[in-house]
């Protein structure tokens, strides 16, 4: 009977340190994770999970190419890089307006918007900023409808300032590197003027997506955006950039570094199209392509915390 007792209690504490191991192994691996997923997060990368069954995001994944020596890359290699897409970076992407084309059949001008729980504009107290309209409005009306209150600018459509609909407010205002009236007239502004002046109307709220379509003058805006320090207030960004077809490669890693700015000062990009009806040859580089591409980035500065 004693010995039985003594094996009984052996098993037991036995057992009981089993248990206490695993415990301790189900801990330690949990703080590993959400070591990774913060160190994630730090290097611009979400990792928000669906629900608890989702599997941990395979670090392979996130080996992303180096653009750093943007001045010494090739002509191929430039244009890797403004269709590098990044997609992992966002777990649930969507497309919202554009207009279907035919040869090829596909939509043209819809934005990509990540709608990750973290970085998602939320409905009914979004925030939307759409430059470059040309009587589309396919983008706005779907934000519309998802419930953001949206601004919308172009001055070339010859349109007065309007409401477009409840919740689309139309400026005849154009966006620019600096407040001026340009020779045909338009009224042209910065973003953080264009931001002042409306504070009035929305508060000081984040822009919760800047759509930018404005025909080439995207490369004299980002550069004041940065500078004037408006990407602050900005949390997803989706710019169509137009190439030129003949300029050397010099002008084109100009081009790149830019958008690499944005990427190094937060913005982290996660999606890229090429626009397949405007295509042909890039002279000096002796290369045929695209001479537009949708890109999104949103901004690891503005993550939601709740």
């Amino acid at each position: 009977m004693k010995h039985s007792m003594i094996r009984i209690k052996r098993i037991w504490v036995v057992s009981l340190i089993l248990v206490i191991t695993i415990l301790i192994s189900l801990m330690f691996s949990n703080t590993i994770q959400n070591a990774k997923m913060v160190a994630y997060v730090k290097n611009g990368l979400l990792t928000t999970f669906i629900n608890s069954k989702s599997p941990a995001p395979v670090e392979s994944q996130f080996n992303f190419p180096n653009w750093e020596n943007l001045d010494t890359a090739t002509d191929t290699q430039i244009m890797n890089y403004f269709v590098w897409k990044n997609r992992s970076s966002c777990q649930l992407a969507h497309d919202f307006g554009g207009t279907m084309m035919n040869n090829p059949s596909g939509l043209d001008g819809q934005k990509t918007i990540c709608i990750d729980p973290i970085i998602t504009p939320r409905g009914y107290e979004c925030l939307i900023y759409s430059f470059g309209i040309n009587n589309e409005w396919s983008f706005d009306e779907n934000m519309e409808r998802y419930g953001c209150e949206v601004y919308s600018f172009d001055p070339s459509m010859g349109a007065e300032d309007h409401d477009h609909s409840a919740k689309i407010h139309f400026y005849s205002w154009g966006l620019g590197n600096r407040d001026e009236i340009t020779d045909n007239h338009w009224k042209v502004f910065s973003l953080s003027s264009i931001y002042k002046n409306l504070t009035a109307k929305h508060g000081a709220k984040i822009i919760d997506y800047l759509k930018i379509d404005i025909e080439f003058a995207e490369w004299d805006v980002l550069p004041q955006i940065m500078e004037s320090g408006m990407l602050a207030k900005v949390r997803q960004l989706g710019v169509e950039i137009h190439l030129p077809d003949d300029e050397p490669i010099e002008n084109y890693r100009a081009k790149a570094k830019i958008l690499r700015s944005l990427e190094l000062m937060g913005m982290v990009r996660f999606d890229s199209k090429y626009n397949p009806w405007y295509k042909g040859d890039f002279v000096q580089l002796k290369l045929q392509g695209s001479f537009g591409y949708e890109i999104a980035w949103y901004n690891s500065k503005l993550l939601h915390v709740s």
